[in-house]
């Protein structure tokens, strides 16, 4: 199959070596200046060096393509979203990895608007963990054992399980309901905990270890926003995985226990992940606006109150003098448009 990865971070880039060796035909589309088809390593539970197949622009991209596969930062999701959808052709399936912000939901409703009804496939999470380490050298930490999914407008039978599994191997579990993966990612209120706790080290750019950063107090925060949202999921009777199952399938072989006591075990396995160095991290700037603004809209609408998320989000805001909960555009037009059975039905 011919795929379009649209968005050339270092997962792009991870998922571009995995899908060449399983034997798939990939082009890329980056806005980044630093996007090249210069000779590229990648090492860690992905191994490749060599060079892929760059698109000039996103017309050309998508042409020809059987998947388009989006892996841009959630800041960028909404402008590609909306430059995307007129060039999708029938029989085009859009991937979404992860779903942010209810963008699966959005790319519905676009597509929608010009009477396209696409498979769109939402992940819960990315397949692989990866970081750049220089312009030419990606690290790539872990490859996800499961893979939670749902399709949204599945066109004739549905063969979304061995598509995805021909794309990169046995590792996807179906839900029933796009909502349930979106509230199933669990990477924005584990980053805001751990940001939040080591906030000094990453505004002095310490080297500091990400999983040993999540001490007990750090791991009880988590557990704690992880409450709300399952209650949350509940609310729309929806079941999601927790954040101990979250840990158990990222990391193989991982002895069951509280969220610090398996961040610990993942950190002496080495080797570190190295925590973010600088206060514009995703894990503020992307995952709160993205990832927790939509979590406490959806609790106001649902009647749930998400006390430690709205909290969050405004202690992050006063400390980097920003205001999280209006950066994010997409979500407002969203639910402008769709109804709460809307939402719940896709």
């Amino acid at each position: 199959m011919k795929i379009a990865i649209l968005g050339g971070g270092p997962i792009g880039l991870t998922y571009a070596a995995l899908l060449r060796q399983n034997g798939h035909q990939v082009v890329i589309y980056s806005q980044s200046a630093n996007a090249n088809a210069t000779p590229l390593t990648i090492e860690g539970a992905v191994e490749f060096s060599g060079q892929f197949d760059y698109a000039a622009d996103l017309d050309g991209a998508t042409a020809g393509a059987d998947i388009l596969l989006c892996t841009r930062r959630a800041v960028g999701v909404q402008n590609l979203i909306d430059n995307l959808a007129p060039l999708v052709q029938i029989n085009q399936t859009l991937i979404f990895s992860a779903d942010l912000s209810l963008s699966a939901h959005y790319a519905a409703m676009v597509l929608g608007t010009l009477g396209k009804q696409n498979a769109i496939v939402s992940w819960s999470t990315t397949v692989a963990t990866a970081q750049r380490r220089g312009p030419t050298h990606i690290v790539s930490g872990t490859l996800r054992d499961r893979i939670d999914y749902a399709v949204a407008n599945p066109t004739g039978p549905d063969g979304s399980g061995m598509l995805l599994e021909a794309l990169f191997g046995a590792r996807f579990h179906r839900l029933t309901s796009v909502l349930a993966v979106a509230l199933s990612n669990l990477n924005p209120p584990i980053h805001l905990a751990n940001a939040l706790a080591n906030l000094t080290r990453i505004e002095k750019g310490e080297d500091w270890d990400n999983y040993a950063g999540i001490t007990p107090a750090v791991g009880r925060m988590i557990e704690a926003l992880d409450k709300e949202r399952i209650t949350l999921a509940g609310q729309f009777g929806l079941k999601v995985r927790d954040v101990f199952e979250h840990y158990l399938q990222t990391f193989p072989n991982l002895a069951p226990g509280s969220v610090s006591e398996m961040a610990a075990r993942v950190s002496a396995k080495g080797p570190g992940t190295p925590g973010p160095k600088l206060i514009n991290t995703r894990y503020l700037t992307e995952d709160i606006p993205f990832g927790l603004v939509p979590l406490v809209r959806l609790g106001e609408l649902a009647g749930v109150a998400m006390p430690l998320h709205d909290a969050g989000i405004k202690f992050a805001s006063a400390y980097t003098g920003q205001d999280f909960a209006s950066q994010n555009t997409m979500l407002p037009e969203l639910l402008a448009h769709c109804s709460l059975e809307k939402l719940t039905a896709l």
